[in-house]
């Protein structure tokens, strides 16, 4: 058995994880919700659900505020973005991680996988937040956005796959929007997607990344894979 224990941790494909943060390894998504109709009931227009929002959200999210009935003719898009992100820091304390989150890091590290985070949330705050669940520890780069404005984190994403220099088949990109899929697709390495983020799996399943209903499926998935790609199968 021991020898199988090691052999399973020999063979690990993946080298490195890129993980998004909000709504992968933070759940987050009934805080942002509930933000977000603070917003909407501030002006009079409709509340969403959270099935609603899951269906709606998008990047960049000025195209998703447009979509819900913001009108930035009246009022500027800055200055929604910095009233949510006021809002949004409040309810931070009150959000947790996805199930099964430090757990699955303690897996990883131990198997000697390193990771990194590539968010659209603000540098900062980002490295904020990961200090407020004690998660530091886990990650060797920290990669946000300079602004509160949630565009695309493609340019970053290429940036840091130059920087790792990692052989692109060893890194995977795990994250719960299309965005992730693109931002993945962009820099050239494999993607799974997490259907318990601020995506439904109605969306994800437009496009071809495997999709997990939760982290705790993310550990069976890797060791398949790495089944696969040795060709072995274990009793």
């Amino acid at each position: 058995m021991a020898d199988k224990i090691q052999t399973r941790k020999s063979l690990a494909k993946y080298k490195h994880i890129i993980w998004d943060w909000n709504g992968t390894l933070l759940d987050d998504v009934a805080e942002c919700v509930a933000t977000v109709n603070l917003l909407l009931e501030r002006r009079g227009l409709p509340l969403l659900t959270i099935d609603r929002y899951r269906e709606l959200v998008d990047f960049p999210v000025i195209d998703f505020y447009q979509r819900i009935g913001f009108d930035f003719s009246r009022e500027s898009f800055n200055a929604v973005a910095q009233e949510y992100i006021t809002l949004y820091i409040q309810a931070l304390a009150r959000c947790q991680l996805q199930p099964h989150a430090r757990r699955l890091l303690d897996q990883l590290f131990d198997r000697g996988v390193t990771h990194s985070v590539l968010s659209a949330y603000q540098q900062q705050r980002l490295e904020e937040a990961i200090d407020y669940f004690q998660l530091r520890p886990y990650f060797i780069r920290l990669i946000g956005l300079n602004d509160y404005y949630a565009r695309s984190k493609l340019a970053n994403g290429r940036r840091w796959i130059d920087e790792l220099a990692q052989p692109l088949g060893e890194v995977l990109f795990v994250g719960d929007t299309l965005h992730d899929f693109e931002v993945a697709r962009g820099i050239g390495v494999n993607c799974v997607l997490l259907a318990c983020g601020h995506q439904s799996r109605a969306r994800l399943a437009s496009c071809p990344a495997p999709i997990l209903d939760s982290l705790d499926q993310l550990t069976g998935y890797l060791q398949l894979d790495y089944e696969r790609a040795a060709g072995l199968h274990f009793g």
